[in-house]
């Protein structure tokens, strides 16, 4: 058996070693929670994604740093 949490909070603020982005395939920031993720990030994410990935094909997963979030990594998909 696996335990799990479920928590209600504002993503952008949670201090654990990484959050998931549902990223959209280009990478780019986009609106609703994408959005508000690349926007407390900084544009330092958005650049991270383009130059180092370009793209992220449709059930897969790019990580990357924080930036200005209070974790460590996001995770796209």
């Amino acid at each position: 058996m696996t335990d799990f949490n479920i928590l209600i909070c504002d993503i952008t603020q949670c201090t654990h070693d990484a959050i998931v982005n549902s990223a959209h395939e280009s990478l780019l920031m986009g609106s609703g929670v994408c959005g508000a993720i690349h926007m407390a990030a900084g544009r330092e994410l958005e650049k991270e994604c383009l130059e180092r990935y370009g793209y992220c094909e449709i059930g897969k997963a790019v990580i990357t740093y924080a930036y200005m979030l209070p974790c460590k990594y996001v995770i796209h998909t």
